[in-house]
This record gives C-alpha cells, sequence and structure tokens, in this order.
C-alpha cells in the first residue's frame, strides 16, 4: 500500500470515537511529509505505518473487538505520539538544507525511535497478530537505503551545478562564515572518502572562494548551523535565552544583541573548572547573532528556594562562596552577583553563572523583560556603594553583592526594594543606608551570625569588606552551628544530604580545607578506592569499611550522610562476600535512614533500595524485589530523568525480575522502552543496549513470538560479534538463545553444535552454560528423530554432570 493509497483509506473511513483526533493529525502528519525534502521515502513510509495502524484500530474498535473505553491510557499515548511525530516533521520540512543534512543521522534514529514507540502501541492494545513491527522496520530501511542514494546524487549534482548550490544553500551574508565553520568541523572531525564528505570539502572550496575569508575555528566555537532553538524561557536587557539542544543534549543557549568585548570573556570562561562555577559548552562569535551555550537548569536560587521550602539557603551560600573564593583565587570579578544569577541543580547544588560577562550579558533567568536602559536599574540593588559612584567593578564589590544576596535568599526579598531610583545613589553611596533586619519570628533562616556576616560582606569601605575565603569560612561555621543545634533538621534541610561535619567533601576543587581535625576519615574514604574490591580482597574491604563506619558513627552521629555513606559501603561488602542476610538487615537501616535525612526523592536513598531489591534478588524474593524496583524506577525517573544511566540500569533489572517472576508480557514492555532508550542514550552498539535487545529476545521466546525473536537475536548476534567478539561469553548466550528461537530444527541443530564448541573452549565442558546448550542440542536431536545421536549426546551430558554437578541459576 503506498502512503496516498493509505491516506485514501483513512480518509474514506469514520474515525470511531477516540480516533477523530488521531485521524485528523494523520492528515497534518501526510501533508508536511509531501512537503519535506529530505528523508522523504522514509518520512513517507513511517507514514503510511501510521494510517495502518489508525485504519486497524478503527476497524477492531469498530467490529468491538477492541472496547475503546477499556483503552483510554493506550488511546491518550498514541495521540501523543502522533503530535510529537506532527511536530518533528514539521520542523524537518521547515529545516534549511545544509542543516537537515548536518542532522541526517539523528533524524534517521528519531524515525526508528517512532517506530519503537509504534511497536508499543501495537502491543499496548494487542494486535500484534494483525501489524508486524518488524516489517515496518525492514520497509524502513529499504527506504532509509534509497533515501541514501538519491541524496547521494543530489551532492554529485550540486557539485557540479555552482548556481543550483548557490540556490539550495541560501546563502547571505550573515550565515556564510557559520557555514564554513559547520563545514570545517565536519570536515575535521569525520575525515574520509564518502560522498558527503565530498561534498562538504567542495562547499567549503566555493565558499571560502566566495567570501574571499579563511575560517579559524577555536575549540570552543559554535556555529548557528548547529543547535537547535526550542522555547524562549529568559529576556534580559542584552538578549533572549532560549531552551535548546546542542549535540543531541538538551542545553541553554543565550543569544546576545552584539558580540562587542564578547569574545575575550569566553575565552575567559573556557579556562574555569570548579563543580559550582556553570559549565561553559560553547559559543558562537561568527555572525551576527552571537550567542552562548550552557547546561540548560531550570531554577534559580530564589526559584529553587520557592520549589523547595524546606531547603535552608545557608547550603546555597556555602557553594557560592566556594565558587566566589575560586573566581578570586584567579583574579577574575563576578560583577554581576545576585539570586538570579545563581542556578541551582535538583541535587541541591548551586552553580555561579554570567560572571565577567556583567556588561553584555543579558539575565539568564529572568522571566520578564528589560531595556537596554534597565539592565543595570535591575541590578543596582545588589551593587556596592563605590559601583554607583562610578567605580569598575572589583572583588571587594563582589562580596558587597554576596551580602545583599545572602539577605535575598534568606528574606525572600530584593534588598532595598522600597528606595525610589532617583535616591539609591544618595541614600546607599552617600548615607550608608542598607536593608534593616527583619524580626526573626518573620524570617527565621537569617540568623545571628548570618546577619553579622551579611553586615560585615557590605561595610562601605571596600577593604574593610572580608575575602571570599574567610566568607567560605564563616559559612562553614554557621553549617557546623546547625548540625550542633539541631542535626536532624540541619540535614533535612540540606538540598542533597549535604555532609554537615565537612561541607568540603563533595568539592573536589577547593583552595581551603575546614575540619582537619578528621583526616582518618578522609583517608578512610580514599582507602575504599583502592584494590582491594579489585584484587578479591572483600573480607579486607569488609574489616575497613567496618572500621570506618565505626568511627564515622562515634564522631558523626548515627544520621550524618557519611556515616550513611560508610553504612551503604559496608553492605555492598557483605553483598560481595555473599552474606545476603547480613547485607539485607544493614541496607534496610540505611534505606530507612537515608529516607528520614536525605527524602526518599535523593539519588542516593534511590542507590540504596536499588541496591537492596537486588538482594531481595538474590535472597530469590522475586515480589518483594519488584515492588522495590517499580518504585525505584517511578523514582528515578522523576528526580534523574529517563535518559540517566542509573534509571536504565533500575528498569533493565526491574525486566529481569519480571522474568523471575514469569511475568513475560509486563517484561516484553518495559524492555521495548528500555531497547530504544539505551539506543537513543548509549548507542545500539553499547554491550548494555545490546544485553537490553538479548532479553527483549528472551522475552519474546517465552511468549511464543518465535520470529520476532529469531530477528532480533539474529542483529544482537551479528552486533555483539562485531562489539565483544565471537568467542565472549555475552556472544554465545546470545547465540544460544538465538538456535533457540529457530523453527528449522536444522538450522537449530547447526548453531547449537558451534555454540557447544565455544562454550567448551571458551567455558570449560563442565561450565553450567555449556552443559545447558547440550542438552537443547540433546532435545534437537530428538525432535529431528536423530536418535542415537541424541543417545550419545544424553550420556556425555550424564557422565560430566555425575563428575561436576553443575549449579543452577
Amino acid at each position: 500500500m503506498s502512503l496516498e493509497a493509505a491516506l485514501h483509506a483513512v480518509l474514506g473511513e469514520t474515525p470511531v470515537p477516540g480516533l477523530s483526533s488521531a485521524f485528523r493529525l494523520f492528515t497534518f502528519i501526510v501533508s508536511s511529509v509531501q512537503a519535506t525534502r529530505e528523508s522523504k521515502k522514509q518520512l513517507q513510509v513511517l507514514a503510511k505505518g501510521v494510517g495502518e495502524l489508525l485504519s486497524t484500530l478503527n476497524l477492531e474498535i469498530r467490529e468491538s473487538r477492541i472496547v475503546a473505553t477499556n483503552c483510554v491510557k493506550p488511546l491518550a499515548g498514541l495521540e501523543n505520539l502522533l503530535q510529537e511525530i506532527h511536530r518533528f516533521v514539521q520542523k524537518e520540512r521547515d529545516k534549511p538544507f545544509l542543516k537537515s543534512l548536518f542532522n541526517k543521522d539523528q533524524r534517521i534514529n528519531q524515525i526508528e525511535s517512532f517506530y519503537r514507540h509504534i511497536g508499543l502501541t501495537i502491543s499496548a492494545f494487542h494486535i500484534s497478530g494483525l501489524l508486524s513491527i518488524q516489517d515496518m522496520l525492514r520497509n524502513n530501511e529499504t527506504a532509509r537505503i534509497e533515501d541514501k542514494s538519491m541524496l547521494n546524487a543530489q551532492l554529485k549534482r550540486l557539485e557540479q551545478n555552482q548556481d543550483d548550490l548557490r540556490n539550495v544553500l541560501e546563502i547571505n551574508h550573515s550565515n556564510m562564515l557559520a557555514m564554513m565553520a559547520s563545514l570545517q568541523r565536519r570536515l575535521n572531525a569525520t575525515p574520509n572518502n564518502n560522498q558527503e564528505q565530498a561534498f562538504y570539502s567542495h562547499t567549503l572550496q566555493y565558499l571560502t572562494s566566495m567570501s574571499g575569508r579563511q575560517v579559524q575555528l577555536e575549540d570552543w566555537m559554535i556555529a548557528s548551523f548547529d543547535v537547535e532553538y526550542g522555547q524562549e524561557v529568559g529576556v534580559g536587557g542584552f538578549g533572549k535565552v532560549y531552551r535548546g539542544t546542542w549535540n543531541q543534549t538538551e542545553v541553554a543557549i543565550k543569544v546576545l544583541q552584539n558580540v562587542a568585548g564578547f569574545t575575550p570573556n569566553v575565552v575567559l570562561w573556557v579556562t574555569l573548572r570548579h563543580p559550582n562555577i556553570l559549565q561553559f559548552l560553547g559559543a558562537n562569535t561568527l555572525d551576527d547573532r552571537p550567542f552562548v551555550v550552557m547546561p540548560y537548569i531550570p531554577y534559580n536560587a530564589r526559584q529553587f528556594l520557592s520549589q523547595h521550602p524546606t531547603s535552608d539557603p545557608v547550603y546555597i551560600l556555602r557553594d557560592v562562596s566556594l565558587a566566589l573564593q575560586y573566581l578570586h583565587s584567579r583574579k577574575i570579578c563576578h560583577g554581576d552577583l545576585k539570586g538570579a544569577n545563581i542556578l541551582v541543580e535538583p541535587s541541591g547544588r548551586a552553580l555561579l553563572c554570567d560572571f565577567g560577562l556583567s556588561r553584555i550579558k543579558a539575565d539568564a533567568t529572568s522571566r520578564t523583560a528589560h531595556t537596554v536602559n534597565t539592565i543595570i536599574k535591575g541590578s543596582r540593588n545588589w551593587m556596592a556603594p563605590e559601583l554607583l559612584a562610578g567605580s569598575l567593578p572589583k572583588m571587594p564589590s563582589d562580596i558587597y553583592a554576596f551580602g545583599m544576596t545572602l539577605f535575598e535568599l534568606c528574606s525572600g526579598e530584593i534588598p532595598l526594594v522600597n528606595i525610589a531610583h532617583t535616591d539609591f545613589v544618595e541614600l546607599v553611596f552617600r548615607l550608608g543606608v542598607r536593608p534593616d533586619r527583619p524580626e526573626i519570628e518573620d524570617v527565621p533562616r537569617l540568623t545571628d551570625s548570618l546577619w553579622t556576616l551579611a553586615e560585615e560582606c557590605w561595610l562601605q569601605d571596600p577593604k574593610a569588606r572580608p575575602l571570599a575565603g574567610r566568607i567560605h569560612a564563616m559559612v562553614v561555621d554557621i553549617i557546623s552551628e546547625i548540625s550542633v543545634d539541631s542535626p536532624g533538621e540541619a540535614l533535612m534541610n540540606s538540598p542533597r544530604g549535604t555532609e554537615i561535619s565537612n561541607p568540603n567533601h563533595n568539592h573536589p576543587g577547593n583552595i581551603e580545607s575546614s575540619h582537619k581535625d578528621l583526616p582518618d576519615l578522609t583517608l578512610s574514604t580514599e582507602e575504599l578506592t583502592t584494590p582491594h574490591h579489585q584484587a578479591g580482597r572483600f573480607k579486607e574491604a569488609e574489616q575497613l569499611r567496618l572500621e570506618v563506619f565505626e568511627k564515622r558513627k562515634q564522631v558523626r552521629g548515627d544520621y550524618d550522610t557519611d556515616t550513611l555513606t560508610s553504612m551503604h559501603s559496608l553492605a555492598s561488602t557483605y553483598t560481595n562476600l555473599g552474606k545476603w542476610k547480613e547485607a539485607e538487615e544493614l541496607y534496610l537501616k540505611v534505606v530507612k535512614e537515608r529516607k528520614q535525612v536525605l527524602g526518599v526523592d535523593n539519588p542516593d536513598t534511590l542507590a540504596s533500595m536499588h541496591n537492596l531489591a537486588s538482594i531481595y534478588r538474590d535472597l530469590e524474593k522475586w515480589k518483594e524485589a519488584k515492588q522495590l524496583y517499580l518504585e525505584v524506577v517511578e523514582k528515578r525517573k522523576q528526580v534523574l530523568g529517563l535518559d540517566n544511566a542509573d534509571t536504565l540500569t533500575s528498569m533493565h533489572i526491574l525486566g529481569r525480575t519480571y522474568g523471575n517472576l514469569g511475568k513475560y508480557k509486563e517484561a516484553e514492555e518495559l524492555y521495548l522502552e528500555l531497547v530504544e532508550k539505551r539506543k537513543q542514550v548509549l548507542g545500539v552498539d553499547n554491550p548494555d543496549t545490546l544485553t537490553s535487545m538479548h532479553c527483549l529476545a528472551f522475552a519474546y521466546i517465552k511468549l511464543g513470538k518465535r520470529k520476532e525473536a529469531k530477528e532480533l537475536s539474529v542483529e544482537v548476534v551479528k552486533k555483539r560479534k562485531q562489539v565483544l567478539g565471537v568467542d565472549n561469553p555475552d556472544t554465545l548466550t546470545s547465540m544460544h538463545n538465538l538456535a533457540f528461537s529457530y523453527t528449522n530444527l536444522k538450522e537449530a541443530e547447526e548453531l547449537y553444535l558451534e555454540v557447544v564448541k565455544k562454550r567448551k573452549h571458551v567455558l570449560g565442558v563442565d561450565n553450567p552454560d555449556t552443559l545447558a546448550s547440550m542438552h537443547c542440542l540433546v532435545l534437537t536431536y530428538k525432535a529431528l528423530g536423530q536418535k542415537q545421536d541424541a543417545k550419545t549426546l544424553a550420556k556425555t551430558l550424564k557422565k560430566i554432570q555425575k563428575r561436576a554437578p553443575a549449579s543452577t541459576s
């Protein structure tokens, strides 16, 4: 059926209730596909597959074989999928030729991802007997090859016709240098002789000749062709901030109105490395739309504290003091320190941003528009008196701004907000007006110690203000006071379960370190990474970790995060020693206390829950393991995201647990999602991706889906041979499963013979996996009627089992 036929079939039907929106979206998709230029065949085949899916569902619901009211969630998922496909096709339709060419691989991967979602939809409606996702994937691969052939022919034609080349590139004065930079970057990254590279080389030569210029690429340079703009999330006096993607990663793209003075700041930023400095990913200075690319972090400090009212701002202030100390040690002045320029990750770690860009910056986290003339007005409440008088920003002015930021975060108010702009210089610079202290009942977080620190920071004389290192030490002391007064409350209010007794523990880049009276504990944590475990000396590691745990418990108390970390590590060692009951008891305690101290959403809490679930598996408590893994997966999706490696690991083991319980349908659905994600995040050749594909194939076998199992197993075997080698145990396991999936018994016999031979060589003749393959070969001989072969091999197998009884897993 052609795309036109599929469209005609859908349009010729009256959609049943629940499918009207899906039918309408399908017509939009087809319309956009017809207007696209690149990957056209693949997109047409994708649209055709969507049409077949809709026609099938429409018929099944009309004939009452599917009850729409029982499928509310799958129907909603179908509509969401079609909306995603429509948005994707629209975006591809509107891309200029060169950008579309650059994004070819991502486009192909996304199309494959849509097929995996279609496969999930087919499974959700239980119509896999009517529609084959494998057939759709084969059609997609055929279309991909056709698209590639047509693209290569087009590139050759463009090389031979400069007028056509100029027209298709849509060259203008503002984009020529960016175009040249993108071409040069690709030639540098993947030098080979394929048609695309030849086209890139030819086009770069043409543009160089046309412009009369050579592009000098800095390592940090990102051309405008390499970023995708999404939603606008911020507006400032000197530009806008967009949520977007670069290098298949979600980022913030800060677009500036002009490039004057920008490059020196970029050169400065790229050298900075600190846990509390926002990472610089790259920048564009090539055209009339300069921008900076940074990690996307949705909340600034004020917003984070609003979303997490139990979090104490003192931990954010500690992180900021560390960042400021680092900048000042390198003779760098921030110039615009305030709550809006402190970003906070979900874990609670604070990151200082926009340093050195104060004169040209756009407020990265502002949600209100400003004009060029009001950007300084917007920051004036944090500005030191000397800056109001016309001096240039210096390190003491950063200290003043820190004091105002302290007041802002603890009180939730903009400092000096009630002073009129016309009176600001007079009152702040000449009369020394500062914020009044709120009533302690109204602002309990603004303690006496913090208020004293703020007053020191905003002293009139710049030379009298403390240095950044002194500020950090004072904040550390304040945190220590909190832990002494109320350790449980202090830990609960720490955004990420921060170590109270050693606040520097997570900051290896610190210039100074406090609490040096506990060197034994610091050394112990380092000793835990030595080769005790690597050498298999788990007993020595157990003793060491037990000592560390007891010391930390004695010095820091039961509820200190370092104590809990030691308890977690000791439980892990018990696991390595096979002490399942001891590990279970200790993990139960760790999970309970981490939930109390850090909260159930904390990554460390989830890590302990994951490990406890693994212990349940070791003890064959499958139901308890399943229940806990379900909770961990759901929480990790919320906290870490679906693309996070830990989330994917928990999903994988949950799938295995479903298998242990015989719930292969649930395992299939989970592994379909997991395989898709691991392909996106890790790549199809990654061993973890291949493991998930292997498990999905095994679920197919258990569900009697021999055809799907065979097709997927063939792919896994091929990939594992390439990636791991033909003698790798995992490769041999996949070959064993592939043989099991064969309906042609002669093919199965041949493959089992190969696997048995390989496993004898690699694993040994009495290895349980070798014996399992021999047993399957015996059964295959019997099914083929080769009774003598079956009898001979069965005798051999029995002798081996008597000689060395195999343990079963």
